[in-house]
């Protein structure tokens, strides 16, 4: 119905200028530089809405797959920040392999044996992981790079060593977002947020307090194609590489493939229609291989995203791209 493209467009708006401060700061708790959460949420958006079934499901980064990558691929990547990036863009292309097998034997029906109560466990160990890395830098002091319990006693050791300028902040900021969610949802609080931080960063030079900035981010289009660090000519690397990480491609894919169907299936029931879990299975396959390609990093649908979509007028698919 072209009576549908403008709530498209507008949908398509918002839901950029959300995308864009989740894009960095998703990317930074993977451990990546900035720009490859946006290559991840950029390629795989091209491409998501070609393929799948729900009519407002968003193809995104995400808070979950996105520590899941950042605390696996340090040990395998060995310090080398290159090699980093690659290791993670080659497990998208995985979880692109893994989703398109799915997709050819049909394999929907094993996200209804997927418990909601693993699920819960699993977001509730994610938010207190998340909640344990991201503090130090809420507060301005230096965080540890280990388990949960070894960030949270770095961080009451520390405390001491707030930097009130960063909490002062961090703490607007937050507080920002926490009312724009009850008053203004499904706008662009956080775009506002971003904004209005460079331009306090500007205004009161906060890098000269002491306050960490994000520097400058690369512009442009990476080349696509495979990973620089795991090509052909080292065949015996890639393969070792690929087996070490198969477990988190497969991990990576069964987040993205729950998270995906749930989302389906909320709009499905609120907005009538069939979600068909096989064919979310191909749309996974061709965003993540394309994710891949463009030097990001896995992706799925995210409900928040979503809910972004919904409220801003999208209709169809399209507003994804």
């Amino acid at each position: 119905d072209r009576a549908w493209l403008r709530g498209d467009i507008v949908a398509g708006i918002t839901l950029g200028a959300y995308l864009l401060p989740a894009g960095l700061g998703d990317a930074s708790l993977a451990n990546l530089p900035p720009q490859a959460g946006l290559y991840a949420c950029l390629f795989g958006g091209l491409v998501f809405w070609l393929f799948c079934s729900s009519r407002h499901t968003v193809i995104t980064v995400t808070s979950a797959i996105s520590l899941l990558v950042g605390a696996s691929l340090g040990e395998i990547a060995g310090g080398d920040t290159t090699r980093f990036s690659a290791l993670a863009a080659a497990t998208a292309l995985l979880v692109a392999l893994i989703a398109f097998v799915a997709w050819l034997v049909k394999a929907g029906a094993i996200i209804n044996f997927v418990s909601e109560s693993v699920m819960v466990g699993f977001k509730c160990g994610v938010a207190l992981f998340l909640a344990s890395t991201q503090l130090p830098k809420l507060f301005g002091i230096h965080g540890a790079h280990g388990n949960f319990w070894e960030n949270s006693g770095t961080f009451l050791k520390h405390l001491g060593e707030t930097n009130p300028i960063s909490l002062t902040i961090g703490g607007v900021a937050l507080a920002v977002l926490v009312f724009g969610k009850i008053f203004f949802n499904n706008k662009p609080v956080a775009l506002f947020v971003v904004v209005g931080g460079i331009v306090v960063s500007g205004l009161l030079g906060l890098d000269a307090r002491g306050v960490k900035l994000l520097g400058e981010v690369p512009q442009g289009l990476p080349p696509l194609g495979l990973p620089g660090a795991l090509d052909w000519d080292n065949w015996n690397a890639v393969l070792h590489d690929s087996n070490n990480l198969l477990p988190l491609a497969f991990a990576c894919f069964l987040l993205a493939a729950v998270e995906t169907a749930a989302t389906g299936r909320t709009f499905a029931a609120k907005h009538g229609g069939r979600l068909d879990a096989n064919q979310e299975f191909l749309a996974l396959a061709a965003s993540n291989l394309s994710a891949g390609l463009g030097r990001g990093y896995p992706v799925s649908g995210g409900m928040s995203q979503s809910r972004v979509n919904e409220g801003g007028g999208g209709r169809t698919p399209l507003s994804g791209a």
